[in-house]
């Protein structure tokens, strides 16, 4: 009896050094973060400095706007680019109660219907004027899908329907790219100078989808 009990635990000894073998092996499949350039093309509405609503201070953006405007995570592609965030976050349409959690060195700005929960964390401005975001999105299952948001304000043209119909301008908030981090991810996020830095968890196999060993934006002044 003693006998069995020693062979199948060697057994499970040696299990699980051929898994972490093998789980070491696959991490060091994972590639050099990628390096690219962001060229700046955009025209920044020079108002988003001094918006209403923010990503980093009171009053925030409420998170519901930024989760319809990232849509479903089954579908590809940005479905909403532009909002009016004056008009919007004081809507019936995007209602909800924003929550502020502060136990990061940024807010944490959220929302919840049910279980769900959808919230956002402040990452940074480039000094032209885009604004990134880190989204983390529970839809009340098991799963928690992260994922980066790139936003400016843009200068959007009107028709004004009052005492006269006239052509009028107001800022809104544009979506120009999302990265998703995957689920659960655990890896670091940073943002200086300009400098975007996304890297995967050094603990634990994790990519991120589209690129494996991480990526690193260089954006334009």
């Amino acid at each position: 009896m003693i006998r069995a009990v020693r062979t199948l635990a060697h057994a499970v000894i040696l299990i699980c050094i051929v898994a972490i073998g093998a789980f070491a092996a696959e991490q060091q499949e994972l590639p050099p973060p990628v390096t690219m350039e962001v060229d700046n093309d955009w025209t920044v509405s020079p108002r988003w400095k001094t918006a209403t609503y923010t990503f980093h201070k009171e009053e925030f953006i409420n998170p519901k706007i930024i989760k319809e405007m990232m849509g479903p995570l089954s579908d590809s592609g940005n479905q909403i680019i532009s909002v009016n965030v004056a008009k919007a976050n004081v809507s019936n349409q995007f209602f909800s109660e924003v929550r502020v959690r502060t136990t990061n060195a940024e807010p944490y700005v959220y929302y919840k219907e049910g279980d769900a929960e959808f919230g956002y964390i402040f990452v940074g401005a480039t000094t032209n004027g885009i604004q990134i975001i880190h989204t983390i999105d529970n839809g009340g299952g098991s799963g928690t899908f992260h994922s980066l948001m790139f936003f400016i304000y843009t200068d959007t043209e009107t028709i004004s329907f009052e005492k006269e119909v006239k052509s009028a301008t107001q800022p809104t908030l544009t979506l120009i790219g999302s990265l998703p981090l995957g689920d659960r991810f655990a890896g670091t996020i940073n943002f200086k100078e300009n400098v975007l830095t996304v890297l995967p968890s050094p603990k634990f196999f994790q990519p991120i989808p589209e690129y494996k060993g991480g990526i690193i934006l260089q954006f334009d002044d």
